[in-house]
């Protein structure tokens, strides 16, 4: 039975005990078992992997950009006439270290677009969807060497940044 003034109660084996201490324990409870509970929810349906979690670090890493200098220069046989195509472009990358591959591995690099540019339609160069297709090719060409030598590719995008034909 109760007391009086309400503050002790009467426990199953006839002992007095405080309302407050019961509330208090209630309450560390329910603070232990609701972190236990978001512990548990956070490992199991965060829903990454390592890797995930080192691409979302990396995407909020600014981005990075290396110019590929010198300009390319490319000369083209179209209709008996010979006909130029120089290009100046850059690569994008959040990540460094894959820009550091870049410019170790430039005389390969270099060699692979320039192959590339040199088996390019002039016509088609002269379009919107020429470019955009030249730039998805070299953007593939540059991320197929960088996965050969260093096992990833990395760069995020190739930017025209001068595009003259005559």
């Amino acid at each position: 039975m109760a007391e009086e003034d309400g503050l002790d109660i009467v426990t199953e084996d006839g002992k007095f005990g405080s309302k407050k201490k019961l509330i208090i324990i209630g309450a560390l409870l329910l603070v232990l078992l609701g972190g236990g509970g978001a512990a548990a929810y956070f490992f199991l349906f965060s829903g990454g992997s390592d890797s995930d979690s080192a691409e979302a670090a990396l995407a909020k890493e600014p981005s990075v950009y290396l110019a590929l200098d010198p300009a390319f220069t490319i000369d083209l046989m179209v209709g008996g006439k010979q006909r130029y195509v120089q290009l100046n472009m850059s690569v994008k990358s959040r990540n460094v270290d894959q820009i550091n591959a870049v410019t170790l591995h430039m005389p390969l690099i270099r060699n692979s677009l320039v192959l590339l540019f040199s088996s390019q339609s002039f016509d088609e160069l002269q379009t919107a969807e020429g470019k955009v297709a030249l730039k998805k090719a070299a953007l593939g060409a540059i991320n197929g060497i960088l996965e050969q030598e260093t096992g990833q590719d990395g760069i995020d995008g190739v930017l025209f940044t001068n595009f003259v034909m005559q």
